[in-house]
């Protein structure tokens, strides 16, 4: 097995999803699940942000999309489907489905094409950055995936190719504290800055809470839901799903870019 990784970065007004996340560098997207065939692409996504930002990528996805995960300059308008299935505070889950149909194909459509089927993808989004991990069976046909991709890159986007290697990130995942509401991470993030993690502890969870300028209570609530959800997380990604309760280079750099208006 190998694992190719590589980011995309957009200029704004050359992807509406992007744009979103460029205006809210706070958000973060993480893929959960996705599956593609040469007929179409199905996804679950992880998408945490403000609420007024997830309603604005709410709109973006409400109206015709051209595909987000296309970075060639044919048409790329295909059936869309998009659904929340999940919801919590400043949280979603989203299942999302494209179809591949024309001359316009998703990364994940580009890959099997060139690598065969098998392949396993992730994303990442936060800013103006879209980092893309796929495990693949083998090396081969990577070179023409790599050359495809740059013949199909638009205008505004820049392609950086960091990593062609033995799996490390599928079997060594960490927990990422960005998947966590943006108020939940702010308190955790806080609370280790000022040493309210350590033994004995730099400061009071009163002070703490004057320093966020929040109710000692708030502070407390969101201290505690954002642990609980750390705690699982590592149980499941370290030893497997788990029954909880629901609060409970090979290669160096290449960067490829075309500058757009």
């Amino acid at each position: 097995m190998r694992e190719f990784i590589f980011t995309i970065d957009y200029e704004r007004n050359v992807d509406p999803v992007m744009d979103v996340f460029i205006d809210h560098p706070e958000m973060h997207s993480r893929t959960i699940a996705c599956n593609v065939t040469r007929d179409g692409m199905w996804r679950l996504e992880r998408v945490a942000g403000p609420e007024t930002a997830l309603e604005q990528l709410d709109d973006v996805y409400d109206d015709p999309v051209q595909c987000t995960e296309c970075i060639g300059t044919r048409n790329c308008e295909t059936d869309w489907t998009y659904e929340v299935i999940g919801s919590d505070p400043g949280v979603r889950t989203v299942y999302s489905y494209r179809s591949e149909a024309g001359d316009c194909h998703s990364i994940p459509r580009l890959a099997i094409d060139h690598v065969g089927r098998g392949v396993l993808v992730e994303t990442e989004r936060r800013g103006s950055r879209c980092e893309w991990r796929l495990l693949l069976c083998s090396d081969a046909g990577v070179d023409g995936l790599f050359e495809e991709m740059k013949a199909e890159l638009r205008e505004g986007l820049t392609v950086e190719f960091r990593q062609l290697s033995s799996p490390s990130y599928w079997v060594d995942e960490a927990v990422t504290l960005a998947e966590l509401p943006p108020e939940q991470q702010a308190a955790v993030e806080a609370a280790v800055e000022h040493g309210y993690y350590r033994t004995p502890r730099d400061t009071s969870l009163t002070d703490l809470a004057e320093t966020l300028d929040v109710s000692r209570s708030t502070l407390q609530y969101r201290l505690q839901r954002a642990e609980a959800w750390i705690v699982r997380s590592f149980v499941t990604r370290s030893m497997g799903p788990v029954q909880a309760d629901e609060d409970v280079a090979e290669g160096g750099r290449l960067r490829i870019g075309r500058s757009g208006v």
